[in-house]
């Protein structure tokens, strides 16, 4: 007798009749960044609202609401953000769904509103060590992105050169940082 195949059916799609299931993308993109330290290189990955300083092509990225008493600069579940390219024309409001983990090195967000046709959009980024320096890995799940010039595929090569943008950007600011260091830490010794 032979075994019939049941069709898998997506996280949260359900069996109740209706329309069909979404299908369903996943994936995971890394970076390298050699002699970084992961704990130099987390305190940028987890600058939600600085998205514009680290991501290639991102040239806006701005808080979304009042921010309530703290002006908005804490970081709590629900804090949207709108990131977008001019040059494109895309836009997205993303949504932080947990605190950063400084701990884990994570950060998890949706995509809740974009002109790119994304429904549902959930990415996790992580710092990760690797001996001499430090990995970025950008994970995502997301129902299949709907709109001209997009596959799967397609998605994951556009978050790979993302990512990789993203960890020369850190990298530098990483370098910046430790050389504005060494020329306090210079000027210290010269004046005392």
């Amino acid at each position: 007798m032979e075994e019939q195949q049941r069709p898998v059916q997506p996280a949260g799609g359900g069996g109740g009749g209706g329309a069909p299931p979404e299908e369903q993308w996943r994936g995971a993109v890394e970076a390298a960044l050699p002699g970084t330290p992961a704990s130099a290189a987390w305190p940028h990955v987890a600058s939600f609202y600085a998205a514009h300083r680290y991501l290639p092509g991102i040239d806006v990225c701005e808080r979304v609401g009042d921010g309530g008493e703290d002006g908005g600069l804490l970081l709590v579940p629900g804090c949207v953000r709108h990131v977008a390219s001019s040059a494109a024309g895309l836009w997205a409001r993303e949504e932080l769904l947990e605190a950063p983990d400084h701990a884990a090195r994570r950060l998890r967000y949706a995509v809740v509103d974009s002109n790119m046709g994304f429904g549902r959009y959930v990415a996790t980024l992580r710092v990760l060590d690797g001996g001499s320096g430090c990995r970025i890995a950008w994970a995502f799940e997301c129902d299949a992105v709907r709109g001209e010039g997009w596959s799967e595929a397609a998605l994951v090569a556009r978050l790979a050169a993302s990512v990789d943008g993203m960890a020369e950007r850190v990298q530098q600011a990483v370098a910046a940082e430790a050389e504005a260091r060494a020329g306090e830490e210079e000027e210290d010794g010269v004046a005392g």
